[in-house]
């Protein structure tokens, strides 16, 4: 058990880095839920910052002319 831990271990301190090292051109990340939430983000009527409301406003605006 001792052996086959160690062995994981070496694997992930030596030759995972230096895989992942040499293949980060070919790996893309992947946006995940909270960053395009973040994008899509266009403000709340109860904001404190005024250009967020406008944002709101501008928005809101926006998707009731399209319902029409």
């Amino acid at each position: 058990m001792i052996l086959i831990l160690t062995i994981i271990a070496i694997i992930f301190t030596f030759y995972a880095p230096l895989y992942l090292k040499s293949r980060k051109n070919d790996i893309r990340p992947t946006k995940n839920i909270f960053d395009k939430f973040v994008e899509n983000d266009k403000g709340y009527p109860w904001s404190l910052d005024p250009n967020r409301i406008k944002s709101y406003q501008k928005e809101l605006a926006k998707r009731i002319r399209l319902k029409k």
